[in-house]
């Protein structure tokens, strides 16, 4: 059962959760892999933040049709 509009489930929390860490370790590699500028810590926590608020944010705007925005159906 997907949440409504304006609604998060427990599972919504755990796929940002997963979301957060698949983002922090890819910034983690890619960081690595450039030359020049290493990648701090700080910036590996602010990158899993940020994808993981952006989830539950996107999550909490789209209804249980998966329509991002848009009021529940009747």
């Amino acid at each position: 059962m997907k949440a409504k509009l304006f609604s998060i489930h427990w599972r919504d929390l755990f796929k940002g959760l997963i979301l957060a860490t698949i983002t922090a370790a890819l910034t983690f590699v890619i960081g690595e892999l450039q030359s020049g500028n290493p990648i701090t810590l700080k910036k590996i926590e602010v990158a899993a933040l940020v994808a993981f608020l952006s989830y539950i944010i996107k999550n909490f705007l789209t209804n249980s049709k998966d329509e991002f925005v848009t009021p529940e159906p009747k």
